[in-house]
């Protein structure tokens, strides 16, 4: 069964605008809030706010803000709630003394009764220790003495072991700090010390200590599990704004790519066409052709498409105006595009007030998302592949030697500690956490900084989450030539990094085998599979041309979308089924009551035998 195309020319003038606004939050007041164990401020996102310029409000580095909110990595919401760290002068110190308590120094905004709460004593517990203090308030900067609680046991145990269901015990191991057993369990300092009378010797390699679970870890009792299965239901039921509507005999797409079809007179249908065609064109031509494929594929007797196909061209708001003018715009079941930011989201507006299904086939922030349910984002964000690569580390690398780089301060940074946070919280839900490696986190700022970490015997696993060319480059050759030296037989390393390696031209293949080098990426097609031949061969008869990625794309959102209005006379659908496509997968997740989809899926690969293969 052929689908109807409907080709618009539209001629759009190409400009370039640019335009940078600061403002700032109108507030003198700022409330401090306690977030484990951590004082915060917290900030409104208003418009014209950036980076900058809250970085200059609060007087805070742009890199810890964007360390305590790696959301922010993908732009600024307006609405969207940031925690600003409260700058201290001073770090409060643990002093154990012999054994019967420690001196806290106060840090601002806290009380007695907070202090009584954080270290589970009661507040009489602390006054009796310091006679001096008012029980209705103290002082920041004061040293006070906390008396360490000796767990509540009914008979001795060697050990000082103490009950499962409020502590976690961990077995010491080479290189282990209490400060990084504070970050791997998100736990204080402090309270590690409390649980194992203040750890007056240090920690010893193979020493067995006390972990405080946190509470947030503690078994839900059942008001909470029903308040989060509620919260679930509300986000489900939010969808009814892109309700299953009655199945239709035909549904109308609309795409809004950049065809610059007054350049190419028509869109290209040949192999001949192709190597003619204007450059800016290519991926729209390209997703355009798979599109087609995918639709003529799934349509059916009772169910036809109708491709509307606009020129979009460049940037300028003015001739997308022009677009959404148009009467039959109203009318569409999906729109696909465009692929600039700026006209995304005046579009996006549009698709919201006419309750139209809108996707972006392209790399966006998740801003697009923000108060719009209509919003579909195919490409995931960096923080969606950290996650895949979190599930990877503990599936594959769980008891090797975990190092996470921090390359100067570029825009990836921040992918660092989100790394941890998650594979922190990650192995915090195992029944044995002793069994994992805690993942050690180095600044750098040249390769021989990396090459510093490496350990001579077992596997080196080293995040490096930099798009920096001429550093991987370099780092790359090192580490290699460091594998064929005598002292580094016993040395393997495995890289993760991200997926604009693939596209450095510069890095023999040989490197990537050699180091082990795993990258999230979006597409990947496996050529061996049989609907994959099938789907190729029919591309080629029509087009005279191999496939690409772009047409993979298109191939798979037709598919996606199309057979899901054939199916529930909507878009989506979140009844789990199998979402895996040729070239990728779509696991949408609805990111707030009132606002879009993000697919979460990412691939990760590495090299086989001089060739990409398939790890997850």
């Amino acid at each position: 069964m052929k689908i109807t195309r409907v080709i618009y020319i539209v001629a759009i003038i190409f400009s370039f605008q640019f335009s940078i606004e600061v403002g700032f939050a109108q507030s003198d007041l700022f409330e401090v809030h306690q977030i484990n164990g951590k004082n915060y401020y917290i900030h409104l996102v208003e418009q014209g706010n950036t980076l900058y310029s809250i970085h200059l409000q609060y007087n805070v580095p742009i890199e810890v803000i964007q360390q305590e909110n790696p959301s922010v990595n993908d732009g600024l919401s307006i609405g969207e709630k940031i925690l600003i760290p409260v700058k201290k002068n001073t770090e409060a110190e643990f002093q154990p003394i012999d054994g019967n308590y420690f001196l806290h120094k106060v840090e601002k905004g806290r009380t007695l009764y907070s202090l009584a709460k954080e270290f589970n004593l009661q507040q009489k517990d602390i006054t009796a220790l310091n006679p001096g203090i008012d029980e209705t308030g103290i002082q920041e900067g004061q040293l006070l003495k906390i008396p360490i609680k000796e767990p509540k046991q009914s008979v001795p145990i060697p050990n000082q072991s103490l009950p499962e269901t409020h502590y976690l015990t961990h077995v010491v191991k080479a290189g282990e700090t209490l400060y990084s057993l504070s970050k791997l369990y998100q736990v204080s300092v402090d309270s590690i010390k409390l649980v194992n009378k203040g750890l007056l010797d240090g920690l010893k390699v193979d020493q067995t200590i006390n972990i405080p679970r946190k509470k947030m870890l503690n078994v839900l009792t059942n008001q909470q599990s029903q308040l989060i299965k509620n919260s679930v239901e509300m986000v489900k039921n939010s969808v009814s704004t892109i309700p299953v509507n009655e199945k239709k005999a035909t549904y109308k797409i609309a795409l809004l790519l950049p065809f610059y079809i007054e350049e190419n007179q028509e869109i290209p249908v040949s192999q001949l066409e192709m190597k003619k065609i204007y450059p800016k064109s290519t991926f729209a031509v390209e997703f355009y052709q798979g599109f087609l494929l995918a639709l003529d594929s799934i349509s059916t007797k009772e169910t036809r498409f109708e491709v509307y196909a606009y020129d979009s061209k460049g940037q300028d708001s003015i001739k997308m105006i022009h677009i959404l003018a148009k009467p039959e715009l109203e009318k569409m079941d999906l729109i696909i595009g465009p692929l600039y930011a700026s006209n995304f989201e005046r579009v996006a507006k549009f698709a919201a007030k006419h309750n139209i299904a809108i996707v972006s086939p392209v790399k966006q922030t998740n801003k697009i998302l923000l108060s719009n349910n209509q919003v579909f984002k195919a490409v995931p964000s960096r923080i969606s592949a950290v996650n895949q690569i979190v599930k990877l580390v503990i599936d594959s690398f769980s008891r090797d030697y975990l190092v996470a780089f921090q390359y100067q301060n570029n825009a990836e940074s921040a992918l660092v500690d989100s790394y941890i946070k998650e594979y922190n919280t990650k192995v915090l839900q195992k029944n044995d956490t002793s069994r994992y490696s805690s993942i050690k986190k180095v600044v750098i700022s040249k390769s021989d900084d990396v090459i510093s970490q490496l350990k001579l015997n077992g596997n080196n696993v080293f995040f490096i989450p930099t798009v920096n060319s001429m550093f991987i480059t370099n780092l790359f050759i090192s580490l290699n030539s460091k594998l064929l030296a005598k002292d580094y037989k016993n040395c393997k390393i495995t890289l993760i990094g991200l997926e604009e390696w693939l596209q450095f031209d510069n890095i023999d293949i040989e490197y990537f085998q050699t180091l082990n080098v795993h990258v999230p990426i979006n597409q990947f097609v496996d050529y061996e599979d049989e609907h994959t031949k099938i789907v190729v061969k029919k591309y080629i008869k029509q087009n005279e041309t191999f496939p690409t990625n772009n047409a993979f794309l298109g191939f798979d959102l037709a598919s996606y979308f199309g057979k899901n209005l054939i199916k529930y006379g909507s878009v989506y659908s979140d009844e789990g089924e199998n979402n895996k496509q040729i070239s990728t997968q779509f696991n949408f997740f609805k990111t707030g009551v009132e606002s879009g989809y993000e697919n979460l899926f990412t691939h990760i690969v590495k090299f086989d035998n001089y060739s990409l293969r398939l790890v997850y």
